[in-house]
């Protein structure tokens, strides 16, 4: 047969095919129990149920997404701990004024973008970082029902903590109050958005209905290398189309069980990894744009020149790029490898973490009026870079904690993208 049989204790082949979410191997082995393979059945039942137990272990990964109470409860949890930390922060009055009253024709447009970016950051952390997912619920089609509850419990726990805490002064001033919600449900929808995420995956449907029983003795490995061996027995007793189809099914499950138990290397860069640099960089970085003492160190960057330069200021960027280096390809929990580098020897995570933390950090400093309206430039990017220096921490490990994300590497995107408007313009 061509998928040798693993003894047992053996770690399990490096993968051969694209991995799969559950939903496909259960299927695969649906369509061979309908193909009438009556010798297979006890093998396919127990590859079912084994299956079933590495998903609800996440050893395997679903492609759906469930909404329930207890996801509502997680969120809830989430925002009260992320949020409750700022409360006690007079800063967050100051950048409170500063949304509600830089208008445009009357409409506070940093309030406005504000609240856009808070919708846009739940969505982004739900739905753009780590692996493909498909959502259950939505509504009308389109808006995941999870983003709607996630923005919708920690707005309600941020306006009843800042009630709560006379921090919104007894609503004598409404809008003065929303405004001053809006900064602390910035942070609680992040809480919320975390707490539901890091409580682990809801089982499939399509697992649920299997008893696991068969494999809550075995370690992760022993598992996986039980459902290989499984694989190799349905092989032996199958005959034409379906012992390859069986082979498919096996090489497909490898892909998807080794990487989490064996560990794997990060080699493509993605423009989900770039959403996920975003987000960290968010995580990490809110804390301290309510902190007046970044004011304090960003005077001090710009304290000590050497004729036109602010040693400083120009030693804090090279740290920030040789921590940045050292955490994603030397100290960090992945093996990433530095791949189509830039100019033949620039790694572009680097470069890529880099610009997504610094913008994420700028953005969210003039969107607060932590930078003064850029009066004063240098001022400003000072005060930035000292946002940056943590934000950047958070992007890093953002973008490889999840592991290798799914999609396109970027550069692939990219060239296809040139190929496609290059052909555009020839038709022209």
């Amino acid at each position: 047969m061509s998928g040798s049989t693993t003894a047992e204790g053996e770690s399990p082949p490096e993968p051969t095919a694209e991995p799969a979410h559950v939903e496909e191997l259960i299927s695969g082995l649906d369509d061979l129990t309908a193909a009438g393979e009556s010798a297979a059945a006890s093998q396919l039942t127990t590859v079912r149920e084994l299956l079933a137990e590495a998903h609800k272990r996440g050893i395997i990964n679903s492609e759906v997404k469930q909404l329930d109470r207890n996801d509502a409860a997680e969120a809830f949890v989430g925002s009260v701990i992320f949020a409750s930390p700022l409360l006690i922060e007079d800063g967050v009055f100051d950048i409170a004024s500063y949304l509600f009253e830089t208008t445009v024709a009357g409409v506070p447009v940093f309030l406005v973008a504000n609240t856009l970016f808070v919708v846009v950051m739940t969505y982004a952390l739900l739905e753009w970082t780590g692996r493909d997912k498909r959502e259950a619920t939505t509504f009308f089609g389109v808006v995941p029902a999870r983003v709607v509850m996630i923005l919708g419990v920690s707005l309600v726990v941020t306006t009843l903590l800042m009630t709560v805490w006379g921090r919104v002064d007894g609503w004598t001033q409404p809008f003065e109050a929303l405004a001053r919600i809006n900064v602390i449900w910035t942070v609680g929808s992040l809480g919320a958005a975390l707490g539901d995420i890091l409580s682990g995956e809801d089982t499939a449907p399509v697992a649920d209905q299997y008893d696991t029983e068969a494999g809550t003795h075995l370690t992760d490995g022993e598992l996986v290398v039980s459902i290989l061996n499984q694989f190799d027995d349905l092989e032996a007793v199958t005959t034409g189309p379906d012992r390859e189809m069986v082979e498919r099914l096996r090489q497909r499950t490898a892909s998807s069980t080794t990487g989490d138990v064996l560990g794997d290397s990060i080699r493509k860069y993605t423009g989900r990894d770039i959403a996920e640099g975003f987000v960290g960089s968010i995580f990490f970085s809110i804390g301290f744009l309510v902190e007046d003492g970044v004011f304090d160190v960003a005077e001090y960057f710009l304290s000590f020149r050497v004729g036109l330069f602010p040693v400083f200021f120009l030693a804090n960027a090279a740290f920030v790029l040789a921590m940045i280096w050292g955490l994603v390809y030397w100290a960090g929990p992945q093996d990433v490898k530095a791949t189509r580098p830039i100019l033949g020897f620039i790694p572009r995570r680097l470069v890529g973490i880099a610009l997504v933390s610094y913008l994420t950090a700028a953005a969210l400093m003039t969107m607060w009026g932590r930078v003064a309206d850029w009066n004063d430039p240098v001022v400003a990017m000072a005060r930035i870079s000292v946002v940056w220096t943590v934000a950047s921490f958070g992007a890093a490990l953002g973008d490889i904690l999840p592991g290798e994300s799914s999609g396109a590497d970027i550069n692939d995107e990219l060239s296809e993208f040139v190929e496609w408007d290059g052909a555009g313009a020839a038709d022209e």
